[in-house]
């Protein structure tokens, strides 16, 4: 989830995903719901075991990859950037002045599979000597205009123009 926010001291974006993992979470549950009662009672085959272990650690990785908190702030008042990302077991953060900020802008990503071409859009933030920030992970195109939304009030906030992108 995607959200942001404005007030005369920041102006905040916070990216909260959880939602995907959380459907990842619901699938060991279920394993174990037919799988259980033979575990208890000692009658498991091993190739039971095996399939048991696998659907519970694969749900368990996918959703560590998909839980994502991050937030990023714009601040005149400290004239500071500053952005904060964490996953269940890494965290980066790091701040640079605004006027290090060279552009804002969504940045869109191509990938094909048998339906054809995809693309996936995330924020990015790039910095005077070409470093890339990225704000968010990635998005589908069902997201764009809220990604493109938030770059223009990113940008009124700083004050860039619209032309940098």
């Amino acid at each position: 989830m995607l959200t942001a926010d404005e007030d005369e001291s920041a102006y905040r974006v916070h990216n909260k995903s959880y939602v995907t993992a959380l459907i990842f979470l619901c699938i060991p549950p279920l394993i174990l719901f037919e799988l259980g009662p033979s575990v208890l009672d000692n009658t498991i085959k091993t190739g039971e075991l095996v399939g048991l272990l696998i659907g519970i650690l694969l749900p368990l990785l996918g959703a560590y990859y998909f839980i994502e908190f991050a937030s990023f702030t714009f601040s005149r008042s400290d004239d500071l950037f500053h952005w904060q990302w964490r996953n269940l077991f890494r965290k980066k953060s790091g701040k640079v002045p605004l006027n290090r900020i060279v552009k804002v802008r969504r940045d869109g990503m191509e990938s094909s599979n048998s339906a054809g071409l995809q693309y996936t859009y995330r924020l990015v933030v790039i910095l005077d000597d070409d470093t890339i920030i990225p704000l968010t992970r990635g998005y589908s195109g069902l997201h764009d205009r809220k990604l493109d939304q938030i770059v223009d009030q990113i940008r009124d906030y700083i004050g860039h123009s619209s032309a940098m992108h």
